[in-house]
């Protein structure tokens, strides 16, 4: 089995005679253009010949990267086949679709999947969006975490389905930030963190050894970029790793690593350091004007929608008004999606800080507010408990949870549950510990 790092998590495996393209990012940036690389992907075209498979982990658009997909030739889309987690909706294969892929393949929640003789791959979800990939070939197993963020129990669940993995590929820094006040107690300990889970992911799978992958990125506007002051880079991690006498090997760009053999991590670790160097100096993007009205607009419009799939005495139970003080229009706004206002009021201290920008994005797309916490774009000043409801609120209207009964209990609904019960009331707990 053989790896070649283009750039974050995109990555070319070779195994079992056949090559698998993982989470194609080709430059631009993500997240309502918050996220920058950090060096530029390390690509050939020719290399497309060679691809038979592509997964994409999830959809946050570093992983599933619609200007990199769009503008795959149309060929290789027709022959190529589209690995992706089996969901309770089809939104996503229908995304595929449109984009011209003919041969979109759902992956089971934790099946053995045999996609050709001596090849088999293994999907498992995590929370509403998330999943990890397991490749298997030649006797070796490679488990791909990606940012799925796996809790000790899932480790045990994936260990007992396939035994240890030889390789283990997993995130190593900041994802976002929920924006809570006290950042600079809470960032540190949350990079931390991160470097414990990869640890314990390791040893819960068994691993021979880790790769870093997943969080070769910066923050690069003006209102986020006080994150690159806590990022992880692989070298805080190798010397972790090292620490406790457990293997990690790091990659470049370009790199042709064979699982098994032996590797030497100085390089890629210089070329990291250099490259982070270069990126805490680079310019900063300023918050994009919006108009104050098309903000009220559309408040109103996603209240609307959430009153269509959730039942209004659950909106008002569960979400309490919000005011929102705009820095950029230096207006403050009162936002009660439970009865479907938005005005501006005057004088009142503010619950969450953001620029108008990045507020418009939240409101006007489904995975807008997820967007927020992850482009780390916003201060949460008082009321996090309501925020966090929102936020978990929204994350189900994302995901096409919704609450009417007629929409709720459908047989696919039913029959994803189902395949999902070992686990996923421990998921959901873990879920929303990770919120507090």
């Amino acid at each position: 089995m053989k790896l070649r790092l283009v750039a974050h998590a995109s990555l070319l495996i070779e195994a079992g005679g056949a090559t698998i393209w993982t989470d194609p990012w080709l430059g631009g940036k993500v997240f309502n253009n918050s996220w920058s690389l950090v060096t530029p992907p390390v690509w050939d075209a020719a290399w497309l010949e060679q691809v038979d498979y592509l997964w994409v982990s999830h959809e946050h658009p570093d992983h599933f990267h619609l200007p990199t997909l769009r503008d795959l030739p149309p060929a290789f889309k027709r022959r190529v086949t589209v690995l992706f987690q089996q969901m309770p909706t089809d939104k996503m294969p229908q995304a595929f679709a449109r984009l011209g892929f003919a041969d979109v393949r759902l992956l089971p929640h934790r099946a053995l999947v045999d996609l050709r003789p001596g090849l088999q791959v293994y999907c498992y979800q995590v929370g509403q969006m998330d999943s990890v990939l397991a490749v298997m070939a030649d006797g070796t197993c490679l488990v791909n975490v990606n940012d799925a963020e796996a809790a000790a129990g899932d480790c045990r669940i994936i260990r007992g389905d396939l035994g240890p993995a030889q390789v283990v590929l997993n995130q190593f820094s900041l994802a976002g930030y929920g924006g809570e006040a006290d950042r600079d107690e809470r960032l540190p300990r949350k990079a931390r963190a991160i470097v414990d889970s990869m640890i314990a992911n390791h040893r819960d799978l068994g691993a021979e050894t880790t790769i870093p992958i997943a969080s070769f990125v910066r923050f690069s506007c003006e209102d986020n970029a006080y994150m690159n002051a806590y990022a992880n880079t692989p070298g805080r991690v190798a010397a972790a790793f090292e620490h406790l006498g457990l293997r990690l090997d790091v990659i470049a760009p370009g790199d042709d690593y064979e699982v098994g053999a032996a590797w030497d991590s100085r390089p890629a670790l210089k070329l990291w350091d250099e490259a982070f160097a270069r990126a805490s100096a680079a310019p900063l993007d300023p918050p994009t004007p919006v108009e104050l009205p098309a903000l009220i607009a559309a408040a109103q419009t996603l209240a609307t929608r959430l009153a269509e799939h959730y039942p209004r005495w659950l909106l008002r139970a569960w979400l309490a008004p919000v005011t929102i003080d705009v820095r950029d229009l230096e207006v403050t706004l009162r936002l009660d999606l439970a009865r479907g206002r938005c005005e501006v009021v005057r004088g009142a201290a503010a619950d969450v800080e953001v620029c108008g920008q990045p507020l418009l994005f939240a409101l006007t797309q489904p995975f807008g507010l997820q967007t927020l916490g992850v482009s780390a774009r916003l201060r949460v000043v008082r009321g996090a408990k309501n925020w966090r409801r929102h936020r978990i609120l929204l994350s189900m209207f994302n995901a096409e949870v919704y609450l009417r009964p007629r929409e709720l209990l459908t047989r696919r609904n039913l029959g994803h549950l189902r395949a999902r019960m070992r686990g996923g009331l421990r998921q959901l707990r873990y879920q929303l510990q990770r919120m507090r």
